[in-house]
């Protein structure tokens, strides 16, 4: 629950920036701290520091992280409970900030889906800070459009995300403001030509820790070949046909700096931070999590792009320093998820790990099925949707054959738990059990919203990826790996302290909102961190 105090004695800052590094794990800041020397370092040195932050939802997307953060809601509040939402109205996926109403602006023909952040419920940071100063001017930019959509929240000036095929950054008419005609020029091919030209280099001066392995793991492989160096030259043909220098920003640590020098022109453009009108500019850094995809948190390339970050995030305190002026504006940092280990890494750990192929889960899923039908004495799928995320019964089918919904929910999660593979399954009638014991039971009823889930939510041991491929790591789960984020407040007249207290996510949000002297007129989820 929030709590309202008297913000009086807070010293309000001209502009706020919250920067999300996509898939950045809380203890890459003291795991990787020998290599940093310029911005991560000094945020961590003289930033309020929050060590043991959490998400506190188990479906830990880029989706439902950024409108955690934004909104100070949980996922069953905000209603964004992942990157994709299960209609249970027309049995099918959808993305989960999906808008076909928007038409596209400042590019001509552009291919991406289109979105908007109608399916966001509340308001963000942004948004409370414009209800409360209609002269405060609100901006988002990042890499993927979920992440600049859902941190803009539903009444931004403008965000902007980027596509890849004309290196660009585009928006849409769903925000009112004219798209800028600087933008249209501002392309990654021109600005980023001179990185693009000499490609992504391992560092001459890196430092492994003792949790880095060698360069090119066999299952790192991805649209990159597993070694360095990365460039135009070294995508798998077969995965990267065409698009190579928007494919490049996506993948290497030179898309985050291209978000980041956009970002600063949004801020000069705009004369962002430059009067008593405080304004919010969020920034969401996503090739770190395509590069964690692909190569895992304890790859060369995960350490690297850390390292170029510090450098980057370096200049760009430089940049706030000299533009808005040093304790005038209040910069956060956080993250939308961690990831897990790549299981052969977790393996040769000495970790209980394995990767379950999607064959093997779908043989699996199809054999339980075989036997709830040999149970009830049916001649046809009990299931209607079957994924990692969970499973949709058939309870037309079942009802039309007189079957008890919860007697076959008993079954069906007896048989998912006798896989090895499977810690626990999780029914809609579990979420609605106030007393349901199960472990993790929260974290699931956070990230559960009516008719966008599964029924059955599946929770695979840790270290186990199920449903997945051949290469690569991925995340979604509530487990620490998966939870556990950085939590920065830079800036503004903080004095630098570190906290060891556990705090959520959720708390944010309403943290900033004290900060800007607002009282939110709703109830959030977090709390105000008032040191």
């Amino acid at each position: 629950m929030l709590l309202l105090v008297s913000s009086c004695s807070v010293f309000k800052p001209r502009l706020v920036v919250l920067i999300s590094i996509d898939q950045m794990k809380g203890e890459f800041i003291d795991s990787f701290a020998n290599n940093f020397e310029s911005g991560l370092k000094e945020l961590s040195i003289n930033g309020v520091v929050y060590k043991n932050t959490n998400h506190f939802h188990s479906n830990t997307t880029t989706a439902a992280g950024h409108a955690t953060i934004a909104t100070g809601k949980y996922p069953s509040k905000n209603g964004i409970v992942g990157n994709d939402v299960y209609n249970r109205n027309t049995n099918k996926w959808e993305y989960s900030i999906l808008d076909t109403s928007i038409r596209f602006v400042g590019l001509e023909n552009c291919t991406l889906e289109k979105v908007s952040a109608k399916n966001l419920i509340g308001l963000s940071i942004g948004d409370w800070q414009k209800n409360s100063d209609t002269n405060a001017q609100v901006y988002s930019v990042a890499l993927k459009d979920k992440s600049a959509i859902l941190m803009g929240g539903k009444n931004a000036d403008r965000a902007f995300w980027f596509d890849g095929q004309s290196t660009q950054m585009v928006s849409s008419n769903y925000y009112k403001q004219p798209f800028p005609e600087w933008a249209k020029e501002f392309n990654g091919k021109s600005v980023m030509a001179k990185e693009i030209a000499e490609g992504w280099n391992l560092s001459a001066d890196l430092q492994p820790n003792t949790t880095t392995t060698g360069d090119s793991i066999p299952t790192e492989n991805g649209r990159f070949y597993p070694w360095f160096p990365h460039n135009l030259t070294t995508f798998n043909p077969d995965l990267v046909k065409n698009d190579l220098e928007g494919n490049f920003l996506w993948r290497s640590p030179y898309g985050d700096q291209f978000v980041l020098k956009f970002s600063e022109q949004l801020i000069l453009n705009n004369k962002l931070g430059k009067d008593k009108h405080c304004d919010v500019l969020t920034i969401g850094l996503s090739s770190a999590d395509y590069i964690g995809h692909q190569f895992g948190p304890n790859s060369l390339e995960t350490l690297d792009y850390y390292n170029k970050m510090d450098n980057f995030l370096g200049d760009y305190i430089a940049f706030l320093d000299k533009n808005v002026g040093r304790n005038k504006y209040l910069l956060v940092l956080t993250s939308d998820h961690g990831v897990a280990q790549l299981p052969e890494v977790a393996t040769s750990q000495g970790k209980d790990a394995k990767r379950i192929l999607r064959e093997t889960f779908k043989n699996d899923m199809a054999f339980i099925d075989k036997g709830l039908q040999s149970i009830y004495g049916l001649n046809k799928s009990t299931f209607k949707e079957v994924s990692g995320s969970g499973i949709e019964p058939n309870f037309d089918y079942l009802n039309e054959n007189a079957i008890d919904s919860s007697e076959y929910i008993i079954q069906l999660i007896s048989h998912l738990k006798s896989l090895t593979y499977i810690a626990e399954a999780y029914s809609e009638f579990d979420i609605k059990d106030s007393a349901c014991p199960k472990m993790y039971i929260e974290e699931v009823r956070n990230s559960y919203y009516p008719n966008k889930n599964p029924f059955v939510y599946l929770l695979a041991k840790p270290n186990y990826l199920i449903d997945y491929g051949a290469n690569g790591t991925s995340h979604g789960t509530p487990y620490t790996y998966d939870t556990h984020v950085p939590l920065i407040f830079y800036g503004n007249k903080k004095k630098p302290r570190i906290n060891n207290n556990a705090v959520n996510t959720v708390d944010i949000a309403p943290t900033i909102l004290y900060i800007l002297g607002i009282k939110p007129t709703e109830k959030l989820d977090g709390k105000v961190l008032l040191d």
